[in-house]
């Protein structure tokens, strides 16, 4: 299976470079993997649709997306459909249109996926990314690599999204008091597929973001890191933000604390 990582954004107007940085950062951290092509589109996004033309099974687009949320919040989505192109422009800064050039030519992969995060700042001529979608960078590195890993599963988007459920699980239960140490047996409360959660927590532990709790016995229990609990605070409050006060569930109610821009320390956490 062929895959191309490719970044859209203006490197030049802050957040707007967001994609590009994330590419940046993969080619500097990650060993090339077979298979896989890492590509800095820029805003000539017309060099994406020809670079399709080289076939593709899969497409992960990452880019800043403006959805109404808060700065730094991560979006991860399947295309399902692409509008045909009317015109060719030699820029097609905008993903959508490019993909649309690439339909016209015959040259779609099967499967795209886009991974995006919320801008703060796209106007300001600047080369720095807000501290908001800075902090994103890792977590949709983390996104990206995970959809890379699970490249012949039935449904990698799924797997991404049943990690993530966990992880906000975890981190709930350790923010009600009910953790830090949990068992299975504690997440099929709220999950009611043993076989996906066993799935789930292996990556959940090569990433480094659950530990295993030596325990007396046969049984294993398990325990978010550091990194977890950051982790698992952003995606619980990406998901819940709305329905939740801000600091309920492990983080306090100062408004200039660490623990609201996704920090370890927090002057009211659990």
């Amino acid at each position: 299976m062929r895959t191309l990582v490719a970044g859209f954004g203006n490197v030049l107007r802050g957040d707007d470079g967001f994609g590009v940085e994330v590419i940046r950062r993969l080619r500097e951290s990650d060993p090339p993997l077979p298979g896989v092509d890492l590509m800095e589109v820029g805003t000539a996004g017309i060099r994406l649709a020809q670079e399709l033309l080289t076939p593709y099974d899969r497409l992960i687009i990452v880019d800043a997306m403006t959805r109404g949320g808060p700065p730094g919040r991560v979006y991860v989505s399947e295309v399902e459909s692409v509008e045909s192109a009317t015109d060719v422009d030699l820029h097609l800064a905008v993903p959508a249109r490019a993909l649309a050039v690439a339909k016209a030519l015959g040259a779609l992969p099967g499967r795209i996926f886009i991974v995006g995060c919320e801008p703060a700042e796209v106007d300001e001529l600047t080369t720095d990314l807000t501290p908001s979608v800075a902090a994103a960078v890792d977590p949709v590195l983390g996104h990206v690599r995970r959809l890379l890993r699970d490249a012949d599963a039935a449904d990698p988007l799924d797997a991404l999204k049943q990690r993530d459920e966990i992880l906000q699980i975890m981190f709930w239960l350790h923010g009600e008091g009910l953790g830090p140490d949990v068992a299975v047996d504690d997440i099929l409360r709220f999950v009611d597929d043993e076989r996906a959660v066993r799935a789930a927590l292996g990556p959940l532990l090569e990433d480094n973001l659950v530990e295993v709790v030596p325990t007396p016995g046969d049984s294993v229990r398990y325990r978010l890191t550091a990194t977890g609990i950051r982790e698992g605070r952003r995606r619980f409050l990406d998901e819940f933000e709305p329905y939740l006060a801000r600091h309920a569930h492990g983080e306090c109610g100062a408004a200039d604390c660490d623990c609201h821009r996704g920090g370890t320390e927090c002057r009211g956490a659990v």
